[in-house]
């Protein structure tokens, strides 16, 4: 394709010369480097300046072909553009300044000209260059873009259709598989010695469960088990003599017709392998139960996990039951122990979680060079120097904890999942990732102008600590698709790795294949025991709502910023840390410039702390500085109440209260991975506010269930809200019909139960491919990692401890 002219591929005819009038705009501009948003914004104005028809500006070949552009800069005379033509799939091109000719380049070009456009005139672009595509020949691809995120389906596919095609080879493979499992040393499901080969495994299997079908369904195991071991079969199958039966039925099918059906079914019922100790790691922030939320790098993560390992404990205690074990699940979450802890427990080695039985907080502190503990806490983006020993310490503990290695590790955020990765190759133990949000496309340029940002962020540690988590990881949960790959207009966090550059550093041409099929969507839910319906009556919180009320309308606490004057107009609420991704600045600016806001409503906030002085934080000490400014600006001392953040347990009563006077919930973020705040609403019956940037897209339905908000400028913020606001003051029923339909929202899709069920076969299912196909396949791959690992991230780590 090179020196083809592509424009007349793309453009009509009429539309290449107004292509060439809207470049000429374009390059007017003083900046040099567009993102899709602004490209979008300069063809609003091109439009508004020569009076176009609302068909040329939603449906002309030139608005199509540039709201699939993600990136446009100019650079040495050259225009460089960067075209989405499709889910995670782009072309790259070269366009003249006049906007007459454009020919296609390779990534690798684009790449050169994108750090030729950041490095001083003369300087060469780096030369390392990192690829991980050479060493993902040993896993199927998943063809359809759209079936990305839907992994363990695809590979369910594959392993029948292989089993299918090469029965004696997988039947191997299937009954090797099935004899390895033990418990502490017991042997689960077939005796080894007893059962010896496949085909003498199957007409065992067929001559017990002829018998088994003579015996009562409701026999229990411990009648039938004497019996089943003079087979060969040991604990596992099933609990009852019917449950036995089903399950061994259940095999006979998928050896002799194989579907990705009976393949899901049979996993689903066997300890194969029996997972009944999971560490969970999340060493960053303050990870603790009580008086955390709202700390620097503290928020959703935490409420997330531990729903997560609640909801965990009870499935895992129900499904052993069913296969007949007498086997007590552990849950250990691994964070990180802060000596200097103030009103926290984050000092304790080890603390209980609440409502559960058996699951743990595990803290281990971060040592430095010399073996010195660190008293204090350090900002998520200071930790890499530390992970490593961090790591080996764990291990250790981890093992003394569970007496055993543990059966499944699980990643949080890039550090909880660079962590992981190192345990997992320690250990060896299967572990999925999450990484909940992934900073390189929370801060715009975070890669381009890393050095500018080095200091405070360390990014390059951290991107280089996400590829390498991704590529090393069994499999990786998101919470939304959008996560994964996007939308059809804008690029997803995970996608936003296939290719990048840190100019003087490294060229990622391929930093992650989103074709292999580890990538899986499991929507987190809500605890339905604090989050349910303001109308349900419950006497439980009678008291606590009592004083909530109070706290969030009236006392003049010390604590507290601003006395509201009247407390009768519909509350306008959010919560979230007080950092600039999270936008509460901008929400306070869009209520202080809305008089119609002003005139219907309060606004009322909870983050962090209203004294700067009480704040360890750069970024949230900057944030409560313009929170003051904005109030003080707008005059907003008797509309506004700042409090600070809320303990996790008393949310829900928080929610119920806003709503039962007819609220609203906004979550103002410039960008929102998934928004566990924003269920955490809807469940309570809050109509609700969420940006259209992230996750919040999958959540809301826009218009039916909540709102979805341009959170880029307080202006079209408060457009949102004081539209919102009106409609209700006109109708009376509107508030109402919007609180229903969100709590059916949350209710049809978002439970932990689903969640737990989806997790735990994921990691059966993916232990089987580990053991019969990747453990010989991905050595290539763990090969490169470790290098890039030993070579570029740690002697980089080394530098800033």
């Amino acid at each position: 394709m090179t020196n083809q002219n592509l424009i007349s591929t793309l453009l009509t005819r009429t539309d290449r010369e107004e292509f060439k009038a809207y470049i000429t705009l374009l390059t007017g501009k003083e900046k040099k480097f567009f993102l899709r948003n602004e490209i979008i914004l300069i063809f609003h104005e091109y439009c508004d300046a020569n009076n176009k028809k609302k068909r040329f500006r939603e449906k002309s070949s030139l608005f199509s072909f540039l709201k699939q552009i993600q990136e446009l800069f100019i650079s040495n005379g050259q225009i460089v553009v960067v075209h989405r033509y499709d889910i995670a799939k782009y072309h790259f091109y070269l366009l003249r300044p006049d906007g007459a000719f454009m020919e296609a380049i390779d990534s690798a070009r684009y790449l050169e000209l994108k750090d030729s456009h950041v490095l001083d005139n003369g300087r060469r672009p780096a030369s390392l260059k990192i690829d991980f595509m050479p060493f993902y020949d040993y896993v199927p691809s998943i063809k359809d873009p759209r079936n990305i995120g839907d992994g363990i389906r695809y590979l369910n596919r594959y392993l029948c259709s292989q089993i299918f095609t090469a029965p004696d080879k997988w039947h191997a493979r299937l009954f090797d598989f099935i004899k390895l499992h033990k418990y502490k040393e017991k042997q689960l499901l077939v005796n080894g010695t007893l059962i010896k080969d496949f085909a003498t495994f199957f007409s065992a299997l067929e001559t017990v469960l002829k018998w088994l079908r003579e015996q009562k369904a409701d026999t229990p195991y411990t009648k039938v088990a004497s019996r089943l071991k003079r087979a060969g079969f040991e604990a596992g199958w099933g609990h009852t003599a019917g449950r036995i039966a089903q399950t061994m039925q259940l095999l006979i099918d998928l050896i002799n017709e194989p579907n990705a059906t009976l393949l899901g079914q049979f996993i689903c019922r066997v300890p194969m392998p029996l997972i009944a100790n999971i560490a969970v790691i999340s060493p960053h922030g303050w990870f603790g139960q009580t008086n955390v939320l709202g700390k620097p790098d503290t928020g959703g993560q935490v409420i997330y996990i531990l729903d997560q390992v609640r909801a965990l404990e009870k499935h895992l205690k129900e499904e052993i039951r069913l296969t007949g074990l007498e086997v007590t699940p552990k849950i250990i979450i691994l964070s990180r122990l802060i000596p200097n802890a103030g009103d926290t427990t984050c000092n304790q080695h080890m603390e209980k979680v609440f409502q559960t039985e058996n699951a743990w907080i595990l803290r281990v502190p971060f040592r430095d060079a010399q073996g010195n503990i660190l008293q204090d806490w350090i900002s998520r983006f200071k930790i890499w120097p530390y992970l490593e020993t961090f790591a080996d310490d764990a291990a250790k503990e981890l093992l003394g904890a569970f007496h055993q290695r543990p059966d499944l590790i699980i990643g949080n955020y890039s550090d909880g999942n660079l962590v992981a990765s190192l345990l997992s190759d320690k250990l060896n133990v299967i572990h999925c990732t999450i990484a909940h949000a992934l900073e390189k496309t929370k801060y715009l340029f975070s890669d381009l102008f890393w050095q500018k940002m080095e200091k405070d962020y360390n990014f390059s540690l951290q991107f280089t600590a996400d590829m390498l988590s991704m590529n090393k990881a069994d499999f990786i949960i998101t919470s939304t698709y959008q996560e994964i790959f996007g939308t059809d207009d804008t690029m997803g966090q995970y996608e936003s790795y296939q290719f990048f550059t840190l100019p003087d550093l490294y060229q990622v041409v391929s930093g992650i294949n989103l074709y292999a099929p580890k990538f899986n969507v499991i929507r987190p839910g809500v605890d339905e025991t604090l989050y349910f319906p303001f109308d349900k009556k419950d006497e439980r919180s009678a008291q606590k709502t009592k004083a909530w009320t109070q706290r969030l309308l009236h006392d003049e606490s010390d604590d507290i910023f601003g006395q509201l004057t009247d407390t009768a107009k519909r509350p306008i609420f959010t919560m979230a840390r007080l950092d600039r991704i999270k936008n509460i600045t901008g929400l306070i600016e869009a209520f202080g410039m809305s008089n119609i806001l002003q005139k219907h409503c309060n606004l009322i906030f909870a983050a962090g702390t209203t004294r700067v002085e009480e704040s360890k934080d750069n970024e949230e000490r900057a944030e409560i500085r313009k929170a003051h400014a904005l109030i003080k600006q707008y005059d907003l001392a008797d509309k506004v109440r700042w409090l600070p953040s809320i303990n996790k347990l008393d949310t829900g009563v928080v929610y119920r209260i806003i709503a039962r006077r007819q609220g609203i919930f906004v979550q103002p973020a410039l960008f929102e991975a998934f928004g566990l705040t924003i269920i955490e609403a809807m469940a309570s019956g809050l109509p609700t506010f969420g940006p259209k940037f992230g996750g919040p897209l999958e959540i809301i339905e826009y218009g039916v269930s909540g709102f979805l908000l341009n959170t880029s400028e307080p202006a079209l913020i408060a457009g949102s809200l004081e539209k919102f606001i009106l409609e209700c003051e006109q109708d009376s029923s509107y508030w109402g019909k919007i609180s229903k339909n969100s709590v059916r929202r949350v209710e049809e899709h978002f439970t932990w139960k689903r969640y737990s069920d989806t997790l735990i076969f994921l990691t059966r299912l993916y232990g089987f491919w580990r053991y019969s196909v990747a453990n010989q396949g991905r050595v290539k791959l763990d090969r490169y990692c470790d290098f890039i690992y030993h070579f570029l991230f740690r002697k980089r780590a080394e530098k800033i401890a």
